[in-house]
């Protein structure tokens, strides 16, 4: 697998080419170059998430102006490639549009069509200018120092912030608690995915504890989602009756899942963030040390 440390590199390089491998991921989707399993923009937002979660790790160490600056780039790149999508089902539209009306033999949407032509074209220019900056800026990441203990004390920080956004979530469970608190475990899981090499058996558990997670948070998020579109709509005759009807359900289920989601991070979570990382400590002073692949890490890999 790509997304995670090779003992062949030091860790500096490590972090370097995984940021590198995710920034070349999603610019291949922008190109049309390769093929995904989902929508594209979803698949390059992921990318790009799994980008920042790399880059977090060496934060302290290539400066805080620099990381601040790299981490809003691939933040605002994320919302752009969702710009783009959207502009491109707003043109496509008015392009059927100009059909129905050009066949009923009415006056077309040309201005319009023009307008929303440079809009998309505005995007797909920005997105192509932060292409050739993405890479070259990784180039700046100072690493040749950058050491194990280092490593382990920016997962501890992750694996911190996320334990602290559960206990706001559980003291005060909305939907806006629980999507932060899930931001915080995704980042976490792809920083687990990187260091799965240094003890393949216990963090691939770990990893799929928090894909577990991430997936009942994501499933509320979208009845969350689905709601609030609910409820702007209530006042509104033809959906009064469905709506409120489907809003039942859709909090029932919503509170079932945060409350699964909870119970399942109370347990993850229920080490100190210290221990846990003397145990990454632990797992990353022996891989180091020891070149050679574990038969268990063969079996799961």
């Amino acid at each position: 697998m790509s997304y995670q440390l090779r003992q062949s590199e030091n860790l500096g390089d490590n972090l370097r080419r995984l940021c590198r491998k995710q920034l070349d991921g999603a610019i291949a989707i922008a190109n049309g170059d390769a093929k995904t399993g989902d929508t594209p923009v979803h698949e390059m937002r992921k990318h790009l998430k799994k980008a920042r979660a790399a880059l977090r790790l060496v934060r302290n160490e290539i400066g805080r102006g620099l990381f601040r600056e790299q981490d809003r780039a691939l933040r605002d790149v994320g919302r752009l490639t969702s710009e783009i999508r959207d502009a491109e089902v707003r043109l496509q539209t008015v392009h059927q549009l100009q059909g129905i009306t050009e066949y009923h033999g009415r006056n077309g949407y040309g201005k319009l069509e023009a307008m929303l032509t440079l809009e998309l074209e505005n995007f797909v220019a920005a997105f192509a200018e932060w292409q050739t900056q993405a890479r070259s800026a990784i180039d700046h990441w100072t690493l040749d120092q950058f050491t194990s203990r280092q490593l382990c004390r920016a997962v501890q920080a992750t694996y911190k912030q996320a334990r602290n956004a559960l206990a706001t979530a559980a003291a005060n469970p909305t939907a806006e608690s629980f999507h932060a608190f899930r931001t915080q475990a995704k980042r976490l899981w792809y920083q687990l995915r990187i260091l799965r090499p240094i003890n393949p058996v216990v963090l691939k558990a770990l990893s799929d504890d928090l894909r577990s997670l991430g997936d009942l948070l994501g499933r509320a998020h979208d009845l969350d989602f689905l709601g609030a579109r609910l409820r702007t709509e209530s006042g509104r005759s033809k959906w009064q009756r469905e709506g409120q009807k489907l809003l039942g359900v859709i909090e029932v289920g919503q509170t079932d899942l945060q409350r699964s989601a909870e119970d399942l991070a109370e347990h993850f979570f229920s080490e100190r963030p210290r221990d846990f990382n003397a145990r990454l400590a632990s797992w990353l002073k022996e891989w180091e040390s020891n070149p050679a692949h574990s038969l268990a890490e063969a079996l799961v890999t």
